[in-house]
């Protein structure tokens, strides 16, 4: 039996649409479990800069008028 003989053109198209589909989301699930976003990250704690060191205190000459 050919496949061409039972089912119209609409039907093959229909087909052939939801198969790409399925092979696109394979695609994706694949990319994304395989590539840099599908890893595990390490826990890091970051400290920012700022907060490692102190200010320095501001005195009057600090500020002077232009």
């Amino acid at each position: 039996m050919n496949l061409l003989s039972i089912f119209s053109d609409d039907q093959l198209a229909v087909f052939g649409c939801f198969i790409a589909m399925a092979v696109c989301g394979l695609m994706v699930t694949l990319s994304y479990r395989l590539g840099p976003a599908g890893q595990k990250k390490s826990q890091t704690i970051s400290v920012p800069m700022n907060s490692a060191r102190p200010a320095p205190p501001s005195t009057a000459q600090d500020r002077r008028a232009a």
